[in-house]
């Protein structure tokens, strides 16, 4: 009895190291990029961020880093050196002239095994098979919407997919998800910021 009770417990300790060795983090948020005020801004006028909103489970942990590294990638696009947070800023309502952009982000990762290649890492090699075979897919989609005196001047969509197949210990090999995973955030921004100044 107490051997069958320790070999369960063997089963449960594995099971639970396995799953957290698993888990993948999406929230993978760009570095805010390091500028400089420009002398050649391409609006010299205030640029405001009005809705910022990332639709994830949890997204409210971090929705604010999101929007402190769009506004630095603004800045270092040449969009405006003044961008600035309508929910910081009172003066935001009073000025006359100026760009409002309110952001949507939609992030989507899907992973799964190869379970023909994959099942003797479950049992009975858990730890030792090398071939784990996961294949992971990330999308990220963000809607932008610019608004100048209250009125719509433009609304875009963009996506940004990445893929990635991992063969050799696809368990535990999670850092390269994650750095393809921020690497597409940081695309997706980007090409927001430059259609930006394309709608402008």
């Amino acid at each position: 009895m107490i051997q069958m009770l320790n070999g369960n417990l063997r089963i449960v300790l594995l099971g639970f190291f396995l799953f957290v060795s698993c888990a993948i983090d999406i929230k993978q948020i760009p570095q805010p990029r390091e500028t400089e005020n420009t002398i050649y801004p391409i609006i010299n006028k205030p640029v405001y961020i009005g809705k910022f909103e990332v639709y994830t489970s949890d997204s409210v942990n971090y929705t604010r880093a999101w929007k402190y590294t769009f506004k630095s990638i603004l800045k270092n696009n040449r969009v405006s050196n003044q961008v600035f947070d309508v929910s910081n800023d009172r003066n935001a309502k009073q000025d006359v002239e100026t760009y409002l952009i309110d952001i949507e982000v939609y992030p989507n990762f899907e992973s799964h095994f190869s379970m023909w290649k994959t099942w003797p890492a479950f049992w009975p090699l858990t730890g030792y098979w090398p071939l784990q075979v996961r294949n992971h897919n990330y999308e990220v989609k963000l809607i932008c919407k610019i608004s100048m005196n209250g009125l719509i001047k433009s609304q875009f969509e963009i996506t940004e997919t990445a893929k990635k197949t991992i063969e050799i210990y696809g368990f535990y090999r999670t850092s390269e998800i994650e750095s393809m995973i921020e690497v597409a955030n940081l695309k997706v921004l980007d090409r927001c910021a430059k259609e930006i100044i394309n709608h402008l």
